[in-house]
């Protein structure tokens, strides 16, 4: 299926449906939920996810698992997506909560086939359907997950951050916006997130800029935008928290393919 609602079909007793969209613009879709589990596969763009627990950054060639009933927020630009919609006893990952996965070039090829088929499905589109399941099952975990606190008071300042993230912002400035001591907040904070706020401030940073780099924006920009004095600095701690430098990042997954 393609461009149509899931709200217009999450009724059908198919144990999964697959729906192709196109996003051209930046486009929000506001906070809601499924009765069904969802995949959300980006074939290009990059595709920002906050639930209440919290934000998942997913580039090019990555999906992001989306248990029944998770409540979420969608925001693409310039994304082709591939959504499975699958009914809660046919779920093939038992987890609570979202995680970003690894998709072989097997379960790319399945991903972009089932939008295309049609009702009533042949025994060979049943296969297809089995086989994504199947696949499903056994993708691998990437770590792009920035957790968010509960705390209400919290939660607004860290929102507020990651939408203008900047590697200076310190713990002396988060406490002060909550009026209490910097030691207080410190330990707070830790014990909501299970980071201390500069690692976690770091992986926000490092995350935020991954929908930078498949606008094609420069290394150098970048780290500007972010507040770091020089690219270099940036590039040490994007290695830091993904293991790679972002230039070898890109390359790895080839995201600033158009």
């Amino acid at each position: 299926m393609k461009q149509i609602s899931i709200h217009s079909v999450e009724h059908l007793k198919h144990k999964m449906i697959a729906i192709e969209t196109q996003y051209d613009e930046y486009y929000v879709l506001a906070m809601h939920t499924h009765k069904r589990a969802q995949l959300l596969y980006g074939a290009q763009g990059v595709i920002h996810v906050e639930t209440p627990q919290g934000s998942w950054i997913i580039p090019p060639e990555r999906a992001v698992w989306i248990p029944p009933e998770v409540a979420h927020q969608l925001t693409l630009s310039n994304v082709k997506t591939c959504s499975l919609y699958i009914l809660p006893e046919y779920v093939p990952r038992h987890t609570i909560y979202c995680e970003v996965l690894s998709i072989s070039p097997l379960l790319r090829q399945l991903l972009l086939k089932a939008p295309e088929l049609n009702e009533p499905f042949s025994r060979h589109d049943e296969l297809i359907f089995e086989l994504i399941l199947s696949e499903l099952e056994i993708c691998e975990t990437v770590d792009l997950h920035l957790p968010l606190p509960e705390n209400k008071a919290m939660l607004e300042i860290c929102k507020k951050f990651i939408e203008n993230p900047n590697i200076h912002f310190s713990p002396e400035q988060f406490a002060t916006q909550l009026c209490t001591s910097e030691r207080h907040f410190s330990r707070l904070f830790k014990s909501e997130v299970g980071l201390s706020f500069s690692k976690w401030r770091q992986q926000a940073c490092v995350l935020l800029s991954l929908e930078k780099l498949i606008q094609n924006q420069s290394i150098q920009q970048i780290a500007y935008d972010l507040g770091f004095k020089n690219p270099a600095a940036f590039s040490t701690m994007f290695h830091r928290v993904l293991g790679v430098s972002p230039s070898r990042y890109m390359e790895n997954n080839d995201i600033s393919k158009p």
